[in-house]
């Protein structure tokens, strides 16, 4: 299915940097919230005509509610580089990528040991991790590396944003097919090696919200995790790996442990480090780390029995995934600032 449409730009709502939100009408008199992307189109004006993707929002899709509208004028952005994104499309640009700039910083082999990498499946999972480590210490240098899991367009994150602009982020690589970083990189291997020039301590691989899942066991964006987990321990790295888990989760697949961080552990090669908070819910915590055992002979498991209340009662408000905050999801958010935690405790081993 693709769907476009014409519509009439009746109101301004957003504003960036990198996009604008606009409300638009359309001909059969259906209205809705669009996204103009500022990097390859002018701004829109009220009662300007627009050509509008509405595809994801007509399948019921996870696009953030929003249609996507087209370049509808002569347009220049003038990046100097000559790497392409959304490569053979109609909406093909071009941006500068470290690797143009310093190509020697990438030529030598990396060694990734004495960096702490944390490799995300989910982009919530970056919120709490961030905010707990900061907090605890606000001199902790943290690089973001964001792939091509989700959606494309790094400014489109209000977490991300946000992150940023209060300092609990450093640094945003993209790589792969995402793009709209602080830095531009072709993929995640030399995205690491640009965060160690950068001097930072923690580098979190993360995807943008709207991955995709199927329910099918391999049908899911995070599962190119195993390829970059291997390629992270090739070049001397231990990764930090936060297990999904959830008791308020619907779908069976996803309870407990979910099924994805379950699928990864299984068919990687390398071995990760899982920390797994003790939950004051001993059935959970039991459940949880029964499933968890069954990897051990592969996988690292460390018990973390306390977190600081005080960062989860000052956040837990700003924290939400698949629709749920943090009451209605707790265990969820309790076990990334766990994993928080244990990232603290090998910072201080060092």
């Amino acid at each position: 299915m693709f769907e476009l449409k014409k519509g009439i730009v009746k109101r301004e709502c957003e504003v960036t940097k990198g996009y604008q939100v606009v409300e638009v009408e359309y001909e059969d008199k259906d209205v809705s919230l669009a996204v103009n992307f500022l990097d390859i189109n002018k701004k829109v004006t009220v009662g300007q005509e627009v050509l509008v993707n509405i595809t994801a929002r007509k399948l019921k899709l996870g696009s953030g509610g929003y249609d996507y509208i087209l370049p509808t004028n002569s347009f220049c952005n003038h990046s100097k580089g000559h790497i392409m994104k959304l490569r053979y499309t109609p909406l093909q640009f071009s941006v500068l990528t470290e690797e143009e700039k310093n190509p020697e910083l990438f030529n030598r082999i990396p060694n990734f040991n004495d960096l702490i990498i944390v490799v995300c499946e989910l982009h919530s999972m970056l919120m709490p991790i961030c905010l707990y480590l900061k907090e605890c210490d606000r001199n902790i240098r943290i690089s973001v590396i964001i792939n091509d899991w989700g959606m494309l367009n790094a400014k489109l994150s209000h977490n991300l944003s946000f992150l940023k602009e209060n300092h609990f982020v450093d640094y945003v690589i993209s790589c792969q097919e995402a793009f709209n970083g602080d830095f531009e990189c072709i993929n995640e291997i030399n995205s690491l090696i640009f965060s160690k020039s950068l001097d930072a301590q923690v580098t979190i691989i993360s995807p943008l919200p709207g991955i995709v899942g199927t329910g099918t066991k391999f049908g899911f964006s995070a599962y190119k995790a195993v390829n970059v987990i291997e390629d992270i321990s090739r070049f001397g790295g231990k990764v930090v790996f936060p297990i999904r888990v959830s008791k308020s989760e619907e779908r069976e697949r996803h309870k407990f442990v979910s099924h994805h961080s379950l699928t990864i552990l299984s068919y990687v090669n390398s071995s990760v480090e899982i920390p797994i908070y003790q939950f004051e819910d001993k059935i959970f915590y039991t459940q949880v780390f029964k499933i968890l055992n069954n990897y051990r002979t592969k996988h690292i498991l460390i018990p973390i029995d306390r977190i600081d209340d005080n960062i989860v009662e000052k956040y837990k408000l700003l924290l939400k995934t698949m629709g749920r905050g943090f009451e209605e999801d707790s265990e969820y958010f309790l076990q990334l600032f766990a994993t928080a935690e244990y990232i603290l405790k090998k910072l201080r081993r060092r």
